[in-house]
């Protein structure tokens, strides 16, 4: 069982750390223990095999902010496209370079999932109490490092299957969150004047950029600030309008926006 009542004794009394544990715990009464909560129930109905789900376990129990947050990603991917009716599934997880996820509606793709934690500049500024400045082309620049070495093996593990793979980016670094519209920098530049799309492996079909939050213990998906950018150089290019719950952004900067009618995706 993840966050067993063994776990919760054992980190109850976390203090000084500023991470997700002691933040949680400082809040445990309130809404920290619906966090847990919530993180149970997704773990508890998630369909890995015995040995994904321990490593997940692992992951999701670490107070590591690093390793936390990514298998939390991990979790709120595959809970977005369950409400999606995507129909997806885990990949077993072999010594070859695979992706996170599999799912079979509109139509066969796959999904790695990742996310931009805080770089070691903004760690370091920020850990000596000073302010990280706002940098839209950095913050491009580190997606765009993503794209290589396993990823890359990942997403041509797609293609060796004749499938489209997408990427989806979970962004937490600094800025993040903050109303910046970073996702329309990120447009302009993949599909503006500098055509940065050119640069994506043809072995990507999309890439996903998300922005989330944790509400009331829940966490949400910005339907403002999150978007999918098709790659109309890919090999297996996917279908437009695959993800209608976020913004789209197609070539030539041909966009759709999401029904903002609720601003947020609450699983």
């Amino acid at each position: 069982m993840v966050f067993s009542k063994k776990w919760l004794n054992e980190h109850r009394q976390m203090v000084g750390d500023d991470t997700w544990v002691f933040r949680v715990m400082q809040d445990f009464h309130n809404y920290g223990e619906m966090y847990l909560d919530s993180l149970r129930q997704w773990y508890d109905s998630f369909p890995g095999s015995n040995k994904q789900k321990r490593n997940l376990k692992t992951r999701i129990e670490s107070v590591k902010d690093e390793d936390h947050i990514g298998a939390v990603n991990e979790l709120t991917w595959w809970a977005f496209m369950q409400w999606a009716g995507m129909d997806p599934s885990p990949i077993p997880t072999t010594s070859e370079s695979r992706p996170d996820f599999y799912a079979r509606n509109p139509v066969e793709l796959f999904c790695e999932v990742s996310t931009l934690n805080l770089s070691n500049t903004e760690k370091s500024k920020l850990g000596v109490g000073g302010g990280v400045a706002l940098n839209h082309p950095e913050t491009v620049r580190r997606i765009l490092g993503k794209m290589t070495g396993e990823k890359l093996a990942q997403m041509t593990y797609a293609s060796k299957k004749n499938c489209p793979c997408v990427l989806v980016i979970f962004d937490y670094t600094t800025w993040s969150g903050y109303r910046t519209q970073f996702f329309r920098f990120l447009a302009d530049f993949l599909l503006g004047k500098q055509q940065g799309i050119q640069s994506l492996p043809s072995a990507l079909s999309a890439l996903v950029y998300v922005e989330d939050k944790v509400f009331c213990g829940r966490i949400r998906i910005s339907r403002e600030r999150s978007a999918v950018y098709y790659n109309s150089g890919a090999t297996y290019p996917l279908p437009e309008n695959t993800f209608p719950a976020l913004n789209q952004y197609w070539d030539k900067m041909r966009t759709a926006e999401a029904n903002q009618a609720d601003p947020w995706i609450c699983l």
